[in-house]
């Protein structure tokens, strides 16, 4: 009996306890209202600082406040009385003044940056530093930006700062009406009694693991406790892209040279998952893999053959580049000790041969490009070639910097192109890293700009396709899409002049680009609306991808990048050369690596198509900085690599609630305290007349 008594009473609490559970989750559903896609500001750290967002370990909580207009601003700092606040913002009040002095209030405990896509446009956006890359590449030498002088006037630094609370952005305009509709129900009249009410309220959590900087970071995280390995920080880096227009196969072309065409990977932004870099790095990128498809079928369609061509063309896409030229600097470091394109393996029998700085015969990198340059009235856009003089000044190398501007005047009015030389400061480019540590290579970068960007957004998330004012399907004559077509054309005709010794290159000869402009258009298609596309499904051989625009975030070593991954797929895909293999003999060989064998859609439009294997000379190499792995006792102050990383998180979550009023608050703590104190006194008084009540017997089990 006593037995069953005691299942019963298990029975019932295991029942009570499952209803309990069952009534709280409902009734936390009822408290809360979740925000759900909302991106996060987060933390980053360099060697000495660090930068971004975070919130207390169990998030943050303050009272809804939207600032519209320097009214409401004043309000919050001057009368506001319920703190602490999140203040709710738009971008055109998301400037560098109103968030510091956000920032210096006891007040304000978070801010929620709302974008609602058909607001207008605030003039400029841009939260990086005025002078990108402030600390790196040629500044290691000499003076390339100052803030009287700033290639980006528009950056506000913004992602440079260390905020110490919570930053969310919604676009979302279902999320932006419940959180405007709940502020105008409970807290927006009114405003001098808040206290007396319940108010609409947020509970924002990002807490960030990492603190101080990287090398503090990283010395934590490589400490192992008994039980488990904490991270606390993980490198920033990824991939590069390289492919060169022939093969290089023997040891003896270790002495000849390259021409290097390069273009950025990466950009970056404040809030995670939110790097759309429409004009940088997009259209370098389309750019730069419209020259290459344009170039390999110039070279495949003339008599020329390999043994002909004086020089070699490398295409490189590099990664990692706004946070201190992370990609650039590796390929410089692995040049350095002969490990590129690749680690020379003993057991390979074929492999290409390592290349070192001194093969640079010439470097052209693709920076930002855009119609902004377009001459009012004109059809000529007009494009920036800065121009860097190699300190050696010796023949060869003036001879190539010469020809290649010759040949781009020649062939770019044909096509409404016009070119100005800038010999002044290069701007912040990849090509700043090979100079300092080889100031003998002739190199140009190619942008839209001058003394200054023309782009009002840069590394921020309105830098997409309005700015660049591209349209998906139309194709105009003053449209982005045919001024990179003409472009790729002309630089194409320009790279092939250079390498080719025997071919005429007296009289301009740019071929139609009709055809050519609308896989351009694809091309920004994909980078800029839906990575689920035509051409990317082609080259990645599936019926269907992501959906959602791409992110041109570097991320974090040991994260597969899904646009880097595509970016080069695509680039194998354009400049291709089929061969006779089934998709089970398509594969790549580790004893022969100059090609790699990829299965692949023949069809660019993503109809089904039965397969084709591709033989390419695209690869990837590392883009993560020698720094972190490779150089032991690294001074990290130094700033010669990079350094940053990105703290490890949790979860990033944010949800509406409605906040007591402080009296409310104030009586459920005095009932507590009190209810708290009886307990204690009924307790103290049945211990202590424990006997009278419980009785004195004394209950004695027989043997």
């Amino acid at each position: 009996m006593a037995s069953l008594s005691a299942v019963s009473v298990l029975f019932f609490c295991v029942v009570f306890s499952i209803s309990f559970k069952a009534s709280a989750e409902r009734i936390k559903d009822k408290m809360y209202e979740p925000i759900k896609g909302a991106a996060a500001c987060f933390r980053r750290l360099n060697g000495t600082h660090q930068f971004g967002c975070t919130s207390h370990r169990s998030g943050n909580v303050g009272v809804i406040h939207f600032i519209e207009n320097q009214t409401d601003l004043d309000w919050l700092l001057h009368s506001a009385t319920a703190e602490p606040y999140m203040a709710i913002i738009q971008p055109k009040m998301f400037t560098r003044e109103v968030m510091l002095t956000l920032k210096a209030s006891e007040k304000v405990n978070g801010i929620v940056l709302i974008n609602n896509h058909s607001a207008e446009r605030p003039g400029n956006f841009s939260h990086d530093d005025t002078c990108p890359n402030r600390y790196s590449g040629l500044s290691l030498v000499e003076e390339t930006c100052n803030d009287t002088k700033p290639w980006n006037p528009a950056g506000t630094g913004l992602m440079l700062i260390d905020w110490g609370f919570p930053i969310f952005h919604i676009e979302d305009e279902d999320n932006i009406s419940k959180l405007y509709e709940c502020y105008q129900k409970h807290n927006a009249h009114d405003k001098d009694e808040q206290m007396s009410r319940s108010l609409c309220a947020l509970e924002m959590n990002s807490f960030m693991i990492a603190a101080v900087d990287s090398e503090t970071c990283i010395r934590r995280s490589s400490t192992t406790t008994i039980l488990n390995h904490i991270r606390y920080c993980d490198p920033l880096g990824g991939n590069n892209i390289w492919s060169t227009l022939y093969p290089r196969l023997k040891a003896e072309e270790t002495n000849k040279t390259v021409i290097v065409v390069a273009a950025r990977l990466d950009g970056t932004s404040m809030f995670d998952g939110l790097v759309p870099g429409a004009m940088s790095p997009v259209s370098g990128i389309v750019t730069l893999l419209m020259t290459a498809k344009i170039l390999a079928s110039i070279a495949q369609n003339s008599s020329d053959i390999q043994s002909q061509q004086d020089n070699n063309v490398l295409f490189l896409l590099l990664n990692g580049e706004s946070y201190d030229y992370i990609g650039s600097s590796r390929v410089v470091w692995d040049m350095q000790n002969r490990m590129f394109p690749m680690k020379p393996s003993s057991s390979a029998t074929e492999q290409p041969p390592p290349l070192s700085l001194y093969n640079i015969g010439l470097f052209i990198e693709i920076g930002q490009i855009s119609t902004l340059g377009r001459v009012p009235g004109n059809d000529t856009t007009i494009l920036n070639f800065h121009q860097h003089q190699p300190v050696s000044n010796s023949v060869l190398n003036r001879n190539q910097m010469d020809s290649f501007i010759l040949y781009m005047n020649q062939y770019g009015p044909e096509v409404g192109l016009g070119f100005k030389l800038m010999k002044e400061n290069l701007p912040p480019a990849s090509l700043q890293t090979f100079l300092a540590a080889n100031s003998d290579i002739p190199g140009v970068v190619l942008t839209d700009h001058g003394s200054q960007y023309l782009n009002k957004y840069y590394h921020s998330i309105m830098d997409d396709g309005q700015e660049l004012n591209y349209i998906y399907q139309n194709v105009t004559r003053d449209s982005v899409q045919k001024l990179v077509a003409n472009l790729a054309h002309t630089l194409a005709h320009t790279l092939y002049c250079l390498i080719n010794s025997t071919g005429p290159c007296d009289e301009p000869k740019v071929p139609e680009t009709d055809t050519d402009s609308q896989l351009v258009d694809e091309l920004f298609h994909c980078y800029l609306d839906t990575m689920d596309c035509p051409v990317f499904r082609a080259a990645a051989n599936k019926a269907n991808l992501n959906s959602k625009p791409a992110s041109f975030y570097v991320g974090v070593n040991g994260y597969n990048s899904p646009i880097a991954k595509l970016t080069g797929l695509t680039l194998a895909l354009l400049v291709n050369q089929t061969v006779n293999r089934t998709e089970e003999e398509c594969h790549s060989d580790d004893s022969h690596r100059v090609f790699k064998y990829i299965w692949m859609s023949s069809n660019l439009d993503g109809t089904n198509s039965s397969g084709v294997c591709i033989k390419t000379t695209m690869n990837f190499s590392t883009a993560v900085s020698p720094a972190f792995y490779d150089i032991p006792g690294y001074d990290w102050t130094s700033g010669k690599y990079s350094t940053w990383t990105e703290s490890i998180w949790r979860e990033f979550t944010i949800r509406m609630f409605l906040k007591p009023s402080r009296s409310h608050e104030n009586l459920t703590f005095s009932l507590g305290v009190v209810v708290l104190s009886l307990s204690f006194l009924i307790v103290y008084f049945a211990n202590s007349r424990s006997h009278i009540l419980f009785g004195n017997t004394l209950v004695t089990s027989s043997c």
